[in-house]
């Protein structure tokens, strides 16, 4: 009896390595293309779009309520800059978008859509974004293929040893 439980812990401890390997790869391979195509997004507006000066003339700061920790906690925090500039048309547009290091009074190069200058643009100061997630991505498919790798060893090693 207790040869069948430790043989039934064993199988699905494996299945779990397995399982999970799998899982950490899809989660790897969604984070690099859903980087991909934020990025291709991104050089759209690079490439059709209008360029300008982008200045902060503002920061805010969000919180979230968590369920689970104090609202104190720098993860529920989200910085927000809010940036000013001049359309070729002459107008004066305000936008607000996440940045980890907008302070006032800088500047930056921003890429906007002319037809919808307000909600279609592009700050150049947030283009390491794409490069995270992209190596987020790369890190959790390499771990996930070394686990399923692992089990796959151990796997084959108790089969020949049958």
């Amino acid at each position: 009896m207790l040869v069948l439980k430790a043989l039934f812990h064993y199988l699905y401890m494996q299945r779990l390595d397995k399982l999970f390997s799998l899982l950490a790869m899809i989660a790897g391979l969604s984070v690099i293309v859903i980087s991909i195509i934020t990025n291709n997004d991104d050089n759209h507006i690079k490439h059709t779009g209008n360029k300008a000066v982008a200045t902060v003339i503002d920061t805010t700061v969000t919180q979230s309520k968590s369920i689970h920790r104090s609202t104190n906690s720098f993860k529920d925090k989200s910085v927000w800059g809010i940036y000013q500039f001049k359309a070729t048309d002459g107008k004066v547009y305000v936008v607000r978008a996440t940045t980890s290091g907008a302070h006032i009074g800088g500047t930056t190069s921003i890429y906007y859509n002319p037809k919808n200058p307000e909600q279609e643009f592009y700050l150049e100061s947030d283009a390491y974004g794409v490069y995270l997630g992209a190596g987020i991505g790369i890190v959790l498919l390499v771990f996930g293929f070394i686990i399923f790798r692992r089990a796959a060893r151990r796997s084959n090693r108790e089969q020949d040893l049958s």
